[in-house]
């Protein structure tokens, strides 16, 4: 019964014998493997249709986005359905996962794709060359993220860009707004852009720096 279920429901043959506690316990990730098959050839109306049967029990992994990107039919517009349901759990799960994967998912996704701050300590913790592409492509984006994420993220990032790396008004706002750790950070590694930066913006981050 355990086999035959699972067989109809995530058409899948390929899997142990479950009890039935068994079955419930990875409930979750059976749904995850049938959503990654599904995802690399499928189009959206199907993801749609999975995703509104079962999506409380569906996380965006690494695996998913994975398949999604290599969706040459549909790929594209499954992405956006995901961005516009799931922005943040699929961009952390892209950050998570490689260069070409989020190379992928920014050309496609274009002006859906936020980068948030767990985006850019997800991109952090998985290594340069995802936070290099991120940079090279959304940089006052992801600078303001970093910002509001604290000293160590913006350290990691003023550090890996370089010169690349601009400080405009609104990365020093945010950086003002998250406190003076991250200020005293970007005053240490980029003092004059940052007083530039600073003398354009408001009399109020102008007061907060003189402090």
């Amino acid at each position: 019964m355990v086999h035959n279920t699972t067989s109809f429901l995530f058409s899948l043959t390929d899997f142990p014998y479950y009890t039935i506690a068994e079955f419930f316990y990875n409930f979750t990730s059976l749904n995850i493997i049938h959503l990654s098959r599904v995802a690399i050839s499928c189009n959206v109306n199907t993801i749609a249709d999975f995703l509104e049967q079962r999506g409380d029990n569906i996380n965006i992994t690494e695996k998913v986005v994975k398949a999604v990107a290599g969706n040459v039919e549909s790929g594209k517009e499954v992405i956006v359905f995901l961005l516009e349901q799931r922005a943040e759990e699929v961009l952390i799960a892209t950050a998570r996962s490689r260069k070409k994967v989020m190379a992928v998912l920014l050309e496609q996704g274009g002006a859906k794709v936020k980068i948030t701050e767990e985006v850019v300590k997800a991109a952090v913790r998985s290594g340069k060359e995802v936070t290099a592409l991120l940079l090279e492509q959304r940089a006052e984006e992801v600078l303001i993220a970093a910002a509001r994420s604290g000293k160590e993220v913006i350290a990691i990032l003023l550090k890996q860009g370089g010169a690349k790396v601009k400080i405009t008004e609104e990365v020093v706002k945010a950086a003002v707004q998250s406190g003076k750790d991250v200020m005293a950070v970007l005053l240490e590694q980029r003092a004059e852009e940052v007083l530039i930066a600073t003398a354009r913006s408001r009399e109020e981050v102008m007061a907060v720096l003189l402090e």
